[in-house]
């Protein structure tokens, strides 16, 4: 009999560790959440979600129930969980600048907040966020009051936290933590700073100054020539769109012109007619968005073949949706392929399957696919991947 009861024991508690979980507040309202918090002096753990996020349902299955994240979290946090689509969700999503899903947020008990994760995280790295949020040296949201007198090194690991979290007013503490710098290529944490993750310089002065640069970039040995040139068109743009150059409430495009011939002239035609195409869709202007595509599709030499067809795939799916994709194929199909990329011939099929998979075309896939995978030119890596798009669409 003791050994059946030692037994009935030994399973409760196999059974009581197994089922190690976050210990979440059920239905709290946010004044008593902040009330516990302050009377146990611990940081609360927001878990944003909303009830169609897969990614939610995921931490709740797999990160919430893992025991070394169960005993950390319950250890040292109030843990609650609010729908953001509904009841006082919508009122934190407001003041904790929710925007996607899951929201991993950490406030303190007067409602400060204090660092966030936003996405699916893994054990690991859920752990990791939460002693990020305990300690006041690494708390981003503390970490962003003070931007401004981060050193170098520290200001970049901020700067890969900002993107991370699409924080809004990076650009502006960036710029500004530039402007304060004599040299804004002066060490390799400014450097990466800059070819990471800045989004504008600040004057004209410093994108002269990073343009003719290239070498004092290169010798740091991360970056190669691509790489560099990449980020000055990036660059480039960003400042042309800047307060230093549009100076009216509508956007100046010759101005934008006129940065890009100036620091990019060999691209400047392509990313020029690029942007204006993108920004007159993005306000449903149609007619001026066509013109400015034509432009690129009527002058490959202009453009350049891998360019064109990234074009093509870019904004293939609109012009399908506009009845003008079968027009602007007849063009893209015409234009002759490089003899120095005649490897790259079977980018022709490649954009027209994209644009098929995007628009859900699936026998003009299928047709696409098919021609690729018989192409001696098509990558094997290409090839793979088409076999098992048409596998799935198969099944």
């Amino acid at each position: 009999m003791r050994k059946i009861l030692f037994a009935a024991c030994l399973l409760l508690v196999t059974f009581w560790v197994n089922a190690a979980e976050i210990k979440f507040l059920e239905n709290p309202t946010w004044t008593s959440v902040l009330e516990q918090a302050k009377k146990e002096n611990k940081i609360i753990f927001l878990d944003a979600y909303a009830t169609w996020c897969g990614p939610c349902k995921q931490m709740d299955a797999e990160t919430y129930t893992n025991d070394a994240v169960a005993n950390f979290y319950n250890a040292n946090f109030i843990n609650v969980k609010y729908d953001m689509e509904k009841g006082e969700g919508t009122m934190l999503a407001d003041r904790y600048y929710v925007t996607a899903y899951p929201n991993l947020v950490f406030i303190n008990p007067e409602g400060v907040m204090l660092h966030k994760g936003v996405g699916f995280l893994p054990a690991d790295e859920f752990l990791a966020l939460a002693k990020a949020a305990k300690n006041p040296e690494t708390q981003y949201y503390t970490l962003k009051k003070n931007a401004l007198k981060l050193s170098n090194a520290q200001f970049l690991k901020f700067a890969k936290q900002a993107v991370a979290l699409q924080d809004e007013d990076f650009g502006y503490l960036s710029k500004d933590f530039l402007t304060a710098k004599a040299d804004i290529l002066g060490d390799s944490d400014l450097i990466d700073l800059i070819m990471n993750y800045a989004f504008v310089l600040p004057k004209e002065k410093d994108l002269n100054y990073f343009s003719t640069n290239k070498s004092k970039i290169l010798r740091e040995g991360k970056y190669t020539q691509d790489d560099f040139e990449e980020r000055l068109v990036s660059l480039a743009i960003q400042f042309a769109l800047s307060e230093e150059v549009q100076v009216t409430e509508e956007i100046d495009f010759e101005a934008v012109k006129k940065i890009l011939d100036k620091y990019v002239p060999e691209r400047s035609f392509f990313v020029y007619n690029y942007f204006k195409t993108q920004y007159f869709l993005e306000n449903k202007e149609m007619e001026p968005a066509l013109a400015a595509f034509n432009e690129i599709v009527s002058n490959p030499a202009k453009v350049g073949y891998q360019q064109l067809c990234n074009a093509m795939m870019g904004f293939g799916p609109t012009l399908y949706e506009e009845g003008k994709l079968d027009s602007y194929l007849e063009k893209f199909e015409a234009v002759a392929v490089p003899a120095k990329e005649a490897s790259l011939t079977y980018l022709k099929e490649f954009v027209k399957a994209i644009i098929y998979i995007k628009t859900k075309q699936t026998d003009k896939f299928k047709t696409a696919a098919n021609a690729m995978l018989a192409n001696a030119t098509t990558p094997e890596d290409v090839k793979k991947d088409l076999k098992l798009a048409l596998q799935n669409m198969e099944n």
